[in-house]
């Protein structure tokens, strides 16, 4: 374990070390590496503080384990590594101090900011006429500004629920009042919820939205009894005052039957009272378990809509839109491609992989083809569900490559304009499908095995230096899926 204050100094030799090593680049030791800070050795760890504009991902993937041979080298013991994020201090000047501490002197109800303040007009003439903004910032604080409906991509999975979402926006509380929105993770239930309360707030400034989840729902409540009561009534009037209640992942309230007692109380005092209510689920509302029928009742009552896992255009379309909004231009129109085609689960997976693909074309300054783009973002497709080809898939995907048809493939005709797409397809067909040596000549026009062997081993020894079959691999595995 290094002497306490002796960090920087540890941190120093083990950059000199890796830059005399030379298997870092000046740019990654003065960009990446150069941005980290060096706060503690435990002996069996180093860790780190990295400020919040670094892209870690970057760094994780492609420094960490230069940061631990060095660290082995210069120790001569080796060390893990952990990253953490700086924390930021913000410094409150004695004005904004005083300013704050004569706020706090006057009364506030919990969950509301004080309201302008009754005035006698004559003592106050000039300011009369004058009205201001009621702020209510404990009612949008959750809302994120980049939820907006100008950033949700609309498409056949999801145009009924952003049409409902709207709706609300021009008639809350008189239309659709719960509005139910359900679907899996990632698909953009949270971005449509807090858009009804973004678009709510620009078209009316005074309206009191609040952004929560069913989490913070549970935990606000639970504080409030713990300190025997006495913020209960400040807990119900920051929920019960609200104009627009939006709701985040209702199907937490499972068996917190205290909590469940509680939102029905507060929901049906929204909703008497004409107040609009948004909630979202990983499920329709009866298929919501271990929750109180009076609830799921009262979520059935206004409408539902699913978010469905967007088609093949949509995803693409989610790309293009995230990349023209800053991801990255060195991005290609074939690796967006390559990523709508193999990410499919969740939007939120979708983003994440255009997101590590544009920090690896930022700093390296290249623009990453296929090839690339798959091992970069190889942990996002190996969660995704394999594709199960067959023999005539493969087929099919060497035919258009090679403009010839499939019939020629499994045809007698052994012209070289045939026989290398057919051995390509054989060669594809061994590796990537579960059918023996048998099985695939004879979906060949009855080839016997040893056609088939021979055929591996011919793609084998030409794909070494043959970079235009390399290619044609590499399409054909994309329009395949794997």
């Amino acid at each position: 374990m290094s002497e306490k204050g002796n960090e920087s100094e540890l941190w120093v030799r083990m950059v000199e070390c890796m830059r005399q090593r030379g298997e870092v680049g000046s740019y990654g030791l003065d960009n990446c590496i150069g941005k980290l800070t060096l706060v503690e050795d435990t002996g069996t760890k180093l860790v780190f503080e990295y400020p919040n504009d670094l892209p870690i991902v970057w760094v994780e993937m492609n420094y960490v384990d230069h940061i631990v041979d060095a660290a082995t080298r210069v120790l001569g013991a080796s060390r893990s590594v952990e990253l953490r994020e700086k924390k930021t201090t913000t410094t409150i000047s004695m004005e904004e101090k005083s300013e704050m501490e004569r706020d706090s002197l006057e009364p506030t109800l919990p969950g509301l900011e004080n309201t302008e303040q009754q005035e006698d007009p004559e003592q106050t003439p000039k300011k009369k006429n004058v009205r201001k903004r009621v702020s209510c910032p404990s009612f949008t604080s959750g809302l994120n500004e980049e939820y907006r409906f100008d950033t949700f991509v609309v498409g056949d999975s999801n145009e009924f629920a952003y049409a409902a979402a709207q709706a609300i926006v021009n008639n809350r509380g008189h239309l659709y009042n719960p509005l139910f929105i359900y679907g899996a993770s990632g698909l953009g239930k949270t971005h449509l919820l807090q858009a009804i309360g973004n678009a709510l707030r620009a078209q009316e400034e005074d309206v009191r939205v609040l952004y929560t989840t069913s989490e913070d729902f549970t935990n606000n409540y639970i504080n409030s009894i713990a300190s025997l009561g006495k913020e209960l009534s400040n807990f119900r009037s920051k929920y019960r005052k609200a104009d627009v209640l939006l709701i985040d992942d209702i199907q937490f309230l499972a068996n917190k039957v205290r909590t469940q007692e509680e939102f029905f109380h507060t929901f049906n005092a929204l909703f008497s009272s004409g107040k609009q209510i948004v909630l979202t689920a990983d499920c329709s509302a009866t298929e919501v378990t271990n929750i109180d029928a009076r609830l799921t009742s009262r979520f059935e009552q206004g409408l539902s809509v699913a978010l469905q896992a967007p088609n093949y255009e949509t995803r693409l379309a989610i790309l293009r839109s995230k990349r023209g909004m800053g991801r990255s231009e060195l991005v290609s129109d074939e690796v967006l491609e390559f990523l709508a085609k193999h990410i499919n689960r969740s939007v939120r997976r979708l983003e994440g992989a255009l997101t590590r693909l544009a920090t690896y074309a930022s700093l390296s300054h290249h623009r990453p083809n296929v090839t690339e783009a798959r091992s970069i973002v190889r942990d996002f497709l190996r969660e995704e569900p394999a594709t199960r080809l067959t023999i005539r898939d493969i087929q099919r995907c060497v035919a258009d490559e090679f403009n010839v048809r499939v019939a020629d493939l499994n045809g007698r005709r052994r012209t070289v304009g045939i026989a290398h797409p057919r051995q390509v397809a054989m060669f594809l067909a061994r590796h990537h499908t579960g059918n023996s040596l048998q099985d695939i000549g004879a979906a060949f026009g009855g080839r016997d095995h040893g056609t088939v062997i021979h055929a591996m081993r011919t793609i084998e020894r030409k794909l070494g230096d043959d970079s235009s079959l390399r290619a044609s691999i590499d399409r054909i595995m994309t329009a395949l899926g794997v």
